[in-house]
């Protein structure tokens, strides 16, 4: 009997999906206290975030603010990266990503922030930070998700330097 329709059947299909993609996560340290890292992570967005990760470029002002991560241009348009779905100041920020993806689809950034032990790197310590970006979307739109957010120690990269630590200092976890 011919099967009822023209494509393989799913034994046969290249690459099945296998799940998700692996978490994309990143440790960071910075030698300020957490309620400043934090502050400055979230408050200071439009100080460190790079311009060419933006959707309109040099002038763009970067903001979290009620609930919203975003950036607008100096024209005044506004273009939503995604939505504050949990935080406790200090400790933690989670968004639903979807900077330039479908808005139905989002991902997830949580950033934690931890008292550092004193090291050689930093001798009054400090925060640790970690940044976790998952809840990629099922399939060829996860994987592709994925390939999309690969930028992130260039990103954070920034953002040490804020503090003065070298941008090459993100370490990858995962």
């Amino acid at each position: 009997m011919e099967p009822l329709f023209s494509h393989r059947p799913d034994s046969a299909v290249p690459d099945a999906a296998p799940g998700p993609p692996p978490s994309r996560v990143y440790r960071l340290a910075v030698p300020a206290p957490r309620d400043v890292v934090f502050s400055a992570f979230v408050g200071d967005l439009h100080l460190w975030w790079p311009a060419n990760y933006t959707g309109f470029g040099a002038g763009t002002y970067a903001y979290v603010d009620e609930g919203i991560i975003g950036e607008e241009s100096e024209a005044g348009e506004s273009q939503v990266w995604g939505a504050v779905a949990e935080e406790a100041p200090g400790e933690f920020i989670q968004f639903a990503w979807t900077l330039a993806w479908r808005s139905e689809v989002p991902t997830r950034v949580r950033v934690d922030f931890a008292d550092a032990e004193s090291s050689d790197a930093l001798p009054d310590g400090g925060t640790v930070m970690t940044f976790t970006h998952d809840g990629w979307a099922a399939g060829a739109e996860g994987r592709a998700q994925y390939e999309k957010y690969s930028e992130w120690p260039i990103i954070l990269g920034r953002f040490a330097a804020y503090f003065g630590v070298p941008e090459d200092s993100v370490e990858p976890l995962a």
